[in-house]
Formats: structure tokens, C-alpha cells, sequence
């Protein structure tokens, strides 16, 4: 199931994915730049903590194990992210607590780091369109190659 738009047109994806790549920095800079206990600086943060890693990895989720014809819920949808990014706000918050190099900085900057890597980075297993493949036939070298180890051919 991966909460990154489904059902939403190709040339929307890649600025969603942008967007989801900067969000880690902008958090970055909010703490960097805004005041301590500043409502704009909490809202930032928060929001980047609590869904952006979670959405990101969420990409890279297999497909959802529903039967055909059913979808899940909104509940469900939703409910991924935000679980996947508390698990790796503490996946990346632990080692630094018990390295005794705690910092928001150095928190947020590895997470901004994962959550732009697993944004950008295409999903394992899908083909993007246009791209041709080397195959049986189709009079690359590589297709040529294939059919010459299949059949036992020397050249």
C-alpha cells in the first residue's frame, strides 16, 4: 500500500516527491532559524516528524495484501505513515540518546538525510515509462545475448 499518490496523475508525482524530499530541510531550517518556543518552529517540526519519514517510506512498501476489488480504508491509508515515522524517529533518535550525541540538529538532519534519500530514490521493482529492456528479440545487443545463451548458440 503506498500512501504517496496513488491515484493522482504522473506529472503531479514528481513535485509531490520534491516536495517531500525538501520537507526534512525545511525543518531543518525552521529549528535553525526560528525561535525556541515559536508556534511556526512546533507546527514545522512536527508535522515533518510525525508524517514526512513515514510517507516516504511508505513508497517502499509492497503492495497491499487486500483482495481484488477491495481497497482499504482512510483510516488505514493514514494510519501507515504515521506509525512508520515515529518507528524511525526513534530508529534515528536511540543510537544518538545512547551515544550521548543527542542533538535536535543532528536528529533532524539524519532524518532530513533518510527521508530525501527514500523520497528521490525510485522504488525497487518499477520500470519507468519509455525505458526499453534488453529482451529476447527486440534487437539489442542484450537481447541478442540472451538468445544465444538460451539456445546454446556459440558465436
Amino acid at each position: 500500500m503506498t500512501t504517496l499518490p496513488a491515484g493522482l496523475p504522473p506529472r503531479w508525482k514528481a513535485p509531490l516527491r520534491i516536495g517531500l524530499a525538501l520537507s526534512g530541510w525545511i525543518a531543518l531550517a525552521a529549528v535553525s532559524l526560528l525561535p525556541d518556543a515559536g508556534v511556526l518552529r512546533l507546527i514545522v517540526v512536527c508535522v515533518f516528524l510525525f508524517l514526512c519519514p513515514g510517507i516516504a517510506a511508505a513508497r517502499w512498501c509492497g503492495p497491499s495484501p487486500w483482495r481484488a476489488g477491495s481497497r482499504p480504508s482512510a483510516l488505514e491509508s493514514a494510519f501507515l505513515p504515521v506509525v512508520l515515522s515515529l518507528c524511525l524517529d526513534v530508529f534515528v533518535g536511540v543510537p544518538f540518546y545512547l551515544g550521548e550525541a543527542y542533538s535536535t540538529t543532528r536528529v533532524l538532519g539524519t532524518l532530513a538525510a533518510l527521508t530525501t534519500v527514500l523520497a528521490l530514490l525510485p522504488v525497487p521493482g518499477t520500470r519507468r515509462p519509455g525505458v526499453r529492456h534488453g529482451g529476447p528479440g527486440d534487437g539489442t545487443a542484450g537481447g541478442r545475448a540472451s538468445d544465444a545463451v538460451r539456445t546454446g548458440e556459440r558465436r
